[in-house]
């Protein structure tokens, strides 16, 4: 007799809950909630209840209320895949990954071959970075035999290209994706292109960002296009990009401070300072954009235009490394030493380990005489990023310097590798190349440089060298006699111009 009253009662529980059923088909979810306040008394007890009072909350935006309800609706029915299903896939959508994956996987031993609930569990496992267990998670679901099965989901498709990275098996990707990249949306092509280019396999993300269809084609689209051709060292492909993001979008500093930052690594940072004036117009408070129109000024000497933009960004930040690493980089500079180890010293308290700060405070080391100092700094720089090119550049230069040649070449190497905009270092590693009797490398650099690093009369005596030591006395002549002339109008009468310490922009 208990059983049947039983029965009967959760029969009118089911009927009372269906116009909150209705409502939430109808995607009303305030109507729903409304109606399931009445019948709370009469249904408390049953997981149907707690299981659309989640549905409802989750629809109204009440990520709490939400997970409570299916926690309680759970605990009523703990062997339903479902309920543990949709209870994992709200953590993930709060951002709860430990928890989805756990509530998730339960669902799973329950229901293994649910792909619903494999496919929030691989949510869960990239959002927690659990990336092995996303790699089993896809062999479930047979990725790597058939990844056209992931067509359908695009998310899907975007964290498997994740996980084959994260796990190493980044080599398979051409093979189970290139072959489905005519039909990928534009959506798609754009998010696997960015994902590339975050993990710096820059030629598959230019590989997949052209192939976006034009009429599809943003301002972001050209813009990470444009970053991935930069970090190419393709800067004419770059430039175009940039150019392409700012014609859809000129409100963009990210945009100009780019070009600027390419014309410096092409070495033309006379060209680089309009850009990045335009950059800090539409974002002075940004510090990277301070910092980097800042450094150029410095490097053409307008000391007083640095002075311009440093003073007020560090009166608003005066606890930023980066602006006080570029403070001691004006007051080196300016040759009070003293007072630039002192503003690398707070900027490395404030951000430990910074590389600008440590080869900042290096440099001025190097100044005094101390060498060693130097160098255990810049070690220190390296130590994070073996291939940074300040740095590289710096310790190159100092053993190249105390004749410590096969090390210069290896620093000098990386350094010119990374960042062509440095002629200190183009001239020093060619020097370095023909101490280790490589002249025809030093030849080959030193013809790669543009016309106004080939115009200096250091580069005409470097080449005079070489061209001796391949024994090639003709060239070698007319170097020194180019030589002999730069260096006869450096000392001539003629009136010379100092550099303004004002840029007029």
């Amino acid at each position: 007799m208990l059983s049947i009253l039983l029965l009967l009662f959760v029969a009118a529980c089911g009927e009372s809950l269906n116009p909150a059923r209705l409502a939430l088909q109808q995607n009303d979810p305030a109507k729903a909630l409304v109606l399931l306040h009445p019948v709370r008394s009469q249904c408390a007890q049953f997981s149907e209840f707690h299981e659309l009072l989640g549905l409802a909350n989750e629809l109204s935006g009440n990520a709490t209320g939400a997970e409570e309800a299916l926690r309680t609706a759970v605990s009523l029915s703990p062997k339903s895949a479902r309920l543990l299903t949709e209870l994992g896939a709200t953590y993930l959508r709060n951002g709860k990954a430990t928890e989805a994956a756990t509530t998730l996987d339960q669902a799973l031993v329950l229901d293994p071959s649910n792909r619903a609930t494999v496919k929030y569990a691989i949510g869960a496992a990239v959002q927690s970075q659990n990336w092995q267990r996303a790699a089993g998670l896809f062999q479930q679901i047979g990725a790597e035999k058939d990844p056209a099965s992931l067509q359908q989901e695009p998310t899907l498709v975007l964290w498997f290209a994740q996980t084959l990275i994260e796990t190493h098996r980044s080599d398979k990707i051409d093979r189970l994706l290139s072959p489905k990249l005519g039909s990928m949306s534009s959506r798609l092509l754009f998010a696997l292109g960015t994902l590339f280019a975050q993990h710096r396999m820059f030629e598959r993300a230019v590989d997949y960002l052209q192939r976006v269809p034009r009429e599809s084609a943003d301002d972001a689209l050209y813009f990470n296009l444009g970053l991935s051709y930069s970090h190419l060292h393709k800067v004419d492909e770059a430039r175009k990009c940039y150019f392409q993001a700012a014609d859809k979008n000129p409100r963009l500093p990210d945009v100009y401070l780019h070009i600027g930052l390419d014309y410096t690594a092409s070495g033309e940072p006379r060209m680089a300072i309009p850009w990045l004036f335009r950059a800090y117009a539409q974002a002075s408070s940004r510090t990277d954009i301070s910092y980097a129109l800042a450094e150029q000024l410095l490097r053409l000497e307008y000391f007083d235009t640095a002075q311009e933009i440093l003073g007020p960004a560090l009166e608003a930040r005066p606890h930023d490394g980066l602006l006080l690493t570029a403070d001691g980089d004006l007051k080196r500079a300016q040759g009070n030493v003293a007072a630039a180890i002192d503003s690398y010293e707070k900027a490395l308290r404030e951000q430990p380990g910074s590389t600008a700060a440590l080869v900042g405070l290096a440099r001025a080391h190097i100044s005094q005489g101390k060498s060693n100092e130097a160098r255990t700094l810049l070690k220190m720089a390296l130590s994070g990023d073996a291939e940074e090119p300040a740095a590289n550049g710096e310790l190159g230069l100092l053993e190249a310097h105390e004749g410590n040649w096969q090390p210069a070449l290896e620093h000098l190497s990386r350094a010119w590798t990374q960042d062509r905009s440095n002629p200190t270092i183009a001239l020093e590693l060619a020097r370095t190349y023909r101490r280790v009797n490589r002249p025809r490398e030093a030849l080959q650099l030193l013809s790669s440089l543009g016309p106004a690093t080939r115009d200096s009369s250091e580069v005409h005596f470097e080449l005079a060298q070489i061209y001796t030591q391949l024994h090639r006395p003709v060239e070698a002549q007319a170097e020194r006699d180019v030589f002999s002339r730069l260096q006869a109008q450096a000392h001539s009468g003629f009136l010379r111009f100092e550099t303004p310490r004002t840029y007029v922009h």
